[in-house]
C-alpha cells in the first residue's frame, strides 16, 4: 500500500478526502461525512463501449447487467437478496468509457458491502443460465427503450454518422446480434481483461474512520492479482469535412430535427464553453432557443441543447420537436440564425453572468449526497488521476468568456463539422419534407 497524499482543504464547502493504492494497482479514494450513519461504495471500471472490439458490440452494458448474476460466492439471484436483507441499496450504469457500481449501505454495514463488492472482482463466476438470462434482458431493454420508443433510435444513428474509426461508432446499448452470439468465453475473457483491480477505483464516501476503513478494503480487495494483459486501446477517429443529412422515418406523431457537431473532449477549456452556451441557448423560458423558437414564433413543441462530454471527444447536440404543420427547414433555418449570432459575438454578459450562477448551484446541489459525491470522486480519478477536481472544477466555469465562446462556435459549430437527422413520421410524411 502506497498512501498517496491527503486534500488538503480549509474551506468548509471542500470535499475532504485520501488516497491511497493497494500493491495490486487499485486505487482507493475515502471520504468522511458523518451527517447520516451511511456510507456509499462506489466501484468504477476504465471500460466502456469505446473499448469493445467492432464484433462485440454491446458487451460492456451486458456485463453491467451479468455481474448481479452471479459471482465467486454469490450464487445467481443472491447478490440483490443479499443487498436488501442488509438494508443496501444497489445498481450500476454503463457509458461509453466507463462502467460504475455503487452501493448505499448502513454504515454499521460497511463491511459486508465491501465483502459483497470485492466477491465480483474476486474471480469469474457467471453461469450460462445467467448470460442466457441477461441476454434476454438487454435485447428486451434494447426493444423498449429504443426501438419502440418515439426518436429512441437518435443515439445509434447519430453515432455511426458522427464517428468512423472509434468505438464512439456505435451506442452503448450495442448491437443485436454481437449480443445473442456472445459466448461464456468471450464473456470471461471481457471480465479477465477489464475486472481487474488495476483498471478500477473504489471509491468510499460516508460515515466512516479512514484507518479502519482502508484496512477494511485492503482486507476484501488486496489479494486480488492485478491484469497483466490490460492493454487499453489507442484512440483513433476521423475529421468530419462534410456535413451529413439523413431523413429517418419513424413511428412518432410529429417531426424532429436533432443536430450534432463534434467539439472537444471534457475537461478541455472548450467543453466548459460548449457547457454554458448550451444553458444560455436552452436553459429556461428566457433561452434564445426557446425564446424564439417555441414561445416567439411557435414552431417546436419542445426545444433543447446539451454537450454530451466523453473521454477523447464531445458531442454538441441540438434537438427540436415541431408544432403540427411546420416544416424541418423552417425550424433549421431558425436555429442556424441563432448560431450565426453566437458566432457574431451577440451573446450578453448578463446572459453569461446568469448561466455562470445557475452553473454554480447546480454544482452545489450536485455534492449534497454521498452518492453523487463517491461517484465524481471515482469519475476524476479514473480520467484524470485527479479527484481534487471535485473542488476545483468548477472554476473552469468562471473563466469562460464571451470572447472564449465566439471562438470556439466559430471554429466548431459549422456545417462540414456536423450530423443532421430528420426524424419523419412513416406515415403522412410528405407535408414536412418540402421546402
Amino acid at each position: 500500500m502506497h498512501n498517496i497524499s491527503s486534500a488538503s482543504l480549509t474551506k468548509n464547502s471542500k470535499i475532504k478526502f485520501k488516497e491511497y493504492e493497494l500493491s495490486n494497482g487499485l486505487k482507493v479514494i475515502l471520504s468522511k461525512d458523518s451527517s447520516v450513519p451511511s456510507v456509499a461504495v462506489n466501484l468504477c471500471y476504465h471500460v466502456g463501449s469505446k473499448d469493445e472490439d467492432p464484433d462485440k458490440r454491446g458487451y460492456a452494458h451486458l456485463f453491467e447487467h451479468l455481474m448481479f448474476g452471479g459471482s465467486k460466492n454469490i450464487q445467481p439471484g443472491d447478490y440483490d437478496r443479499l443487498a436488501q436483507s442488509h438494508g443496501c441499496e444497489n445498481n450500476a450504469y454503463t457509458t461509453e468509457d466507463k462502467t460504475c457500481y455503487y452501493l448505499l449501505a448502513p454504515s454499521h454495514q460497511l463491511e459486508f458491502a465491501l465483502w459483497l463488492e470485492s466477491d465480483r472482482m474476486l474471480g469469474f463466476g457467471i453461469p450460462e443460465e445467467s448470460l442466457l438470462k441477461q441476454k434476454e434482458v438487454v435485447i428486451e431493454e434494447k426493444k423498449q427503450n429504443f426501438d419502440n420508443r418515439p426518436y429512441g433510435t437518435v443515439s445509434i444513428e447519430m453515432a455511426s454518422r458522427l464517428f468512423k474509426k472509434s468505438g464512439y461508432r456505435w451506442d452503448t446499448i450495442g448491437d443485436i446480434k454481437d449480443i445473442e452470439k456472445a459466448s461464456l468465453a468471450d464473456i470471461k475473457a471481457f471480465y479477465e481483461q477489464h475486472y481487474v483491480p488495476n483498471n478500477a477505483v473504489l471509491t468510499i464516501v460516508g460515515d466512516i474512520e479512514f484507518d479502519s476503513t482502508f484496512k477494511l478494503t485492503e482486507k476484501y480487495f488486496g489479494s486480488i492479482p492485478q491484469s497483466l494483459n490490460g492493454q487499453r486501446k489507442k484512440f483513433q477517429e476521423v475529421v468530419l469535412t462534410a456535413e451529413v443529412t439523413e431523413n429517418i422515418l419513424d413511428n412518432i406523431q410529429l417531426p424532429g430535427i436533432f443536430i450534432a457537431y463534434r467539439v472537444p473532449e471534457e475537461n478541455s477549456r472548450e467543453f466548459y464553453e460548449f457547457d454554458i452556451l448550451s444553458d444560455i441557448l436552452s436553459t429556461g423560458e428566457s433561452s434564445r432557443f426557446y425564446n424564439e423558437i417555441v414561445y416567439k414564433k411557435q414552431l417546436a413543441a419542445e426545444i433543447g441543447c446539451w454537450v454530451d462530454a466523453k473521454e477523447f471527444a464531445g458531442v454538441f447536440y441540438i434537438y427540436a420537436i415541431l408544432m403540427p404543420g411546420v416544416k424541418i427547414q423552417t425550424v433549421q433555418k431558425e436555429i442556424d440564425r441563432i448560431i450565426d449570432e453566437v458566432k457574431a459575438g451577440k451573446l450578453t454578459e448578463k446572459e453569461l453572468e446568469k448561466i455562470k450562477n445557475k452553473v454554480e448551484t447546480r454544482n452545489t446541489y450536485r455534492l449534497q449526497t454521498n452518492l453523487s459525491k463517491a461517484d465524481i470522486l471515482s469519475h476524476y480519478k479514473t480520467f484524470y488521476n485527479n479527484p481534487e477536481l471535485i473542488n476545483t472544477n468548477i472554476e473552469n466555469y468562471h473563466y469562460v468568456t464571451l470572447n472564449g465562446i465566439q471562438e470556439s462556435a466559430i471554429k466548431f459549430l459549422n456545417n462540414s463539422n456536423r450530423v443532421v437527422l430528420n426524424y419523419l413520421p412513416a406515415e403522412g410524411k410528405s407535408a414536412n419534407t418540402s421546402k
